[in-house]
């Protein structure tokens, strides 16, 4: 081939990729100012919300033919409170765009996918945020990258700076944080992980007798999307490593691999909900104690009447946490009470179910379970008397207690131990203990011994109650329960 050809089909290929970056160029800045209207119109709602009126603004671009450079601001105001007069902020972030189809910045990174537009994105200094940036020392408190495809589909990755913070008694020693992302615009679904290698809080408090926090080895996982209720759906999942809290009075605890995970599901009209709290190892003045699992289940929940009742106690709850401490839990209007009552109709109306499935306690020498499952309904009338309500709304029970001997008797140990009591010496009497309770639960008839456990067990349908095998109508069993708390209170 003549150098000629060679030479016109590189000046050809040049031509396209300069028109294309320059046409890139131009989709870029169309999307950042798309991006901000749609940013706004969620602040509008937050602000709404939470009474603080916040707005984005593009405070500048600057188009190249390869690359932009775009400035944008938040500016949010604090209400005005206690006599204070209103408080306005500015947060300002600084981007250096490279244009599709093949970004440069994404080239450097080795990522060769065509994109729309590529971002290097970081926080800047202002007045707002002037002490995060003292705290990083030096560093950029807030930075990372993105990538936009053609479709509008986001993926990215972000990087908080350590800071440390020390003011009067008090401190803060933080690692910092990285983490990525995805966005599909078409389906709002939001992918987000994020790492963190410890966080440190110390310091006197007037209202806790805690004086140091510390938590190692932080995670965050979460995949969520709308749901058809404006809900959102998908699972989130936070664990710690570690976990310390140290006391005035009371000895050290720490929590070994500790996670709470929620699942949130959609079928048709209805939604699930599941939620896990797991305390790996509970650790008291050095010593391994317990281990705790709680997994609670609800399922057949009705999505609208879900969404009405979230959103009344969402905005109790605002209206507590604006309140300066004048309220201590959610407090409900008249109408907001109506609603309440009606959705909750509708809620029991659907059938759902609730399961703690299971509650368990984990020791060096055993392991004891609770499980329970509620099947619900609609009762006649929610304005009755609450036990009549109750039993209408109960269509069926069932609930076993597997306790270990000697997982109650790990258990009676720990508290003699915190008291200096020699651990040898507080395992032996508890051991008593546990035996002495054994004996006298199957003596009582309240269980059975399966396998060095007592065993619990009661099942509840259409009237009828089966307590470890003896059958009896509700009423009968109502009156022995109350027959037996009467006794043990005389």
């Amino acid at each position: 081939m003549k150098k000629s050809a060679i030479v016109g089909i590189v000046v050809a290929l040049g031509a396209v990729w300069t028109g294309t970056a320059w046409y890139t160029g131009q989709k870029a800045e169309a999307f950042v100012k798309q991006a901000i209207e749609d940013s706004n119109v969620e602040l509008k709602k937050a602000g709404d919300k939470w009474g603080i009126n916040a707005v984005a603004e593009l405070a500048s671009f600057e188009r190249g033919v390869f690359s932009s450079v775009a400035r944008y601001r938040i500016k949010f105001t604090d209400p005005a409170t206690g006599g204070a007069p209103a408080k306005e902020h500015e947060v300002l972030f600084v981007e250096h765009l490279s244009h599709g189809p093949l970004p440069l910045s994404n080239l450097k990174s080795g990522k060769f996918v065509p994109a729309m537009v590529a971002s290097d994105f970081a926080l800047e200094e202002t007045p707002t945020v002037k002490e995060w940036f003292a705290a990083a020392k030096g560093a950029v408190p807030l930075s990372g990258h993105y990538s936009v495809s053609y479709g509008k589909d986001i993926t990215g990755n972000f990087d908080m700076a350590p800071v440390e913070i020390a003011k009067d008694a008090s401190k803060l020693a933080f690692s910092g944080m990285k983490g990525d992302f995805e966005y599909a615009t078409s389906t709002k679904r939001g992918v987000f992980n994020v790492a963190a290698d410890s966080l440190a809080l110390s310091g006197p408090s007037e209202d806790s007798d805690i004086t140091a926090m510390a938590v190692k080895g932080i995670t965050l996982t979460s995949d969520m999307k709308p749901a058809a209720n404006d809900m959102y759906v998908g699972s989130q999942k936070v664990t710690f490593k570690d976990w310390t809290i140290t006391s005035k009075e009371k000895p050290p605890v720490q929590f070994k691999d500790t996670s709470i995970a929620v699942d949130l599901t959609e079928a048709g009209p209805a939604m699930g909900a599941k939620m896990a709290v797991d305390f790996g190892m509970i650790n008291v003045q050095a010593k391994d104690m317990a281990g705790m699992k709680l997994v609670i289940d609800a399922q057949n929940l009705d999505s609208k009447a879900l969404k009405a009742l979230n959103d009344v106690y969402e905005a109790a709850s605002r209206r507590m946490l604006q309140s300066q401490g004048e309220q201590t839990t959610p407090e409900f209007t008249d109408e907001e009470r109506a609603v309440l009552k009606t959705n909750l109709e509708q809620l029991l109306a659907g059938n759902p179910t609730l399961a703690v499935a299971p509650l368990e306690v984990r020791t060096a020498n055993g392991t004891s379970t609770f499980n329970l499952n509620l099947a619900l309904a609609k009762p006649a009338a929610l304005d009755g008397e609450f036990s009549d309500m109750l039993v209408q709304a109960l269509r069926k029970l069932d609930a076993k207690l597997v306790l270990s001997k000697a997982n109650l008797a790990d258990l009676m140990a720990i508290e003699p131990q915190t008291r200096g009591v020699p651990a040898d010496q507080a395992a032996q009497t508890a051991k008593g203990q546990a035996e002495m309770v054994g004996t006298m639960a199957i003596a009582m008839g309240l269980g059975k011994l399966e396998n060095d456990s007592i065993v619990t067990y009661l099942n509840y349908a259409d009237g009828q109650v089966d307590f470890n095998g003896k059958k009896m109508p509700l009423e009968q069993f109502m009156m022995m329960v109350m027959g037996g708390v009467l006794g043990g209170a005389r």
